[in-house]
């Protein structure tokens, strides 16, 4: 009987130790993971982003346009695009902590990115993003005025830890190269300019029978400069390709263009077509530098252009007429 009832009372053991172990792992997690709010992110109009306590960076659009507050500089459309996935698509994946105990994991005040979204006034969007996590797949976020820190899917820091430079657009000219009919060169020392015309092609006598036929001359476009030397269409076709997506390597600050109106060019390429473009490339501000200062028609900046894409610009056709 003794025996019986030890082997009751370890039953009842093992039981109480099964259901404490069921209802108190402290490997199981139980929580549940805020509704983030389904948005369209073409109908976001404006983002604001905080980097520490006094930085703040805010773009909106205009005519499907985003523009840097407060000057309305021209945003890189790519770079915006980045931030707009991020910002309708954010997914979290896991809760990390409830200690708010942010240092850790940069979602402090010093280290946070903060963001902030719009579409037109109402705010749809607000979140923290700190560093990424150790999988480097997912990043340190809290949401709103959720004290908590979660795992949001992707690595996007970096996306948003940007400055008004960096997020400027770089393009200062673009057009289809297609559609240029004339060019001109202009250094210290001589102008070239250059015309695209059809010229008959050279053909080898016709055969009897084609001699019956009446056939209209064929004919080719042909770079000619103004001696009427011809001009290799590949060494034209490779600067047009260069010039058509022209991109600067920063803007310079406390500059306007207009105050470049007096200075004398070091070279000035002009292009015509649909429309007229033009570059115009300046001595260096200091011998040491790697970039030149320039300007162009479709842009309302000055800029720094790299050095070797520059000098391949005024280094244009030189030796190449025949």
């Amino acid at each position: 009987m003794k025996i019986k009832t030890e082997y009751i009372v370890l039953a009842v053991i093992i039981v109480c130790l099964s259901l404490y172990l069921i209802f108190q792992n402290t490997d199981e997690v139980e929580y549940r993971l805020p509704d983030i709010q389904e948005i369209n992110k073409k109908g976001i109009s404006k983002i604001e982003i905080k980097s520490g306590p006094d930085e703040s960076l805010v773009i909106h659009k205009e005519n499907n346009t985003w523009l840097i507050a407060p000057k309305d500089y021209p945003a890189d459309s790519g770079k915006v695009d980045s931030m707009l996935d991020v910002i309708d698509e954010l997914s979290l994946t896991a809760l990390v902590s409830e200690a708010e105990n942010y240092g850790r994991y940069d979602l402090g005040d010093d280290k946070k990115i903060h963001v902030k979204a719009w579409a037109e006034n109402e705010l749809v969007r607000s979140f923290d993003i700190g560093k990424a996590a150790s999988t480097f797949r997912h990043t340190f976020v809290r949401i709103a005025e959720d004290k908590r820190v979660y795992h949001a899917q992707e690595n996007f820091r970096s996306k948003f830890d940007i400055s008004t430079d960096k997020l400027r657009d770089k393009t200062v000219l673009s057009f289809n190269e297609t559609e240029i009919q004339a060019l001109s060169m202009v250094d210290e020392e001589k102008t070239l300019t250059l015309a695209l015309t059809e010229l008959p092609v050279e053909v080898s006598a016709p055969s009897e029978d084609q001699k019956e036929e009446k056939t209209s001359p064929e004919a080719k476009p042909v770079w000619q400069d103004q001696d009427g030397n011809r001009v290799e269409k590949a060494k034209v076709d490779q600067l047009l390709a260069t010039l058509s997506t022209l991109s600067c390597e920063s803007y310079i600050k406390g500059k306007e263009k207009k105050d470049y109106q007096d200075q004398k060019p070091l070279h000035t390429v002009t292009l015509n077509g649909a429309d007229e473009y033009s570059l115009t490339i300046f001595n260096k501000m200091d011998n040491d530098d790697s970039a030149y200062p320039a300007i162009s028609s479709h842009n309302k900046y000055p800029f720094m252009l790299a050095g070797f894409r520059a000098e391949k610009i005024m280094k244009g056709l030189a030796d190449d007429t025949d």
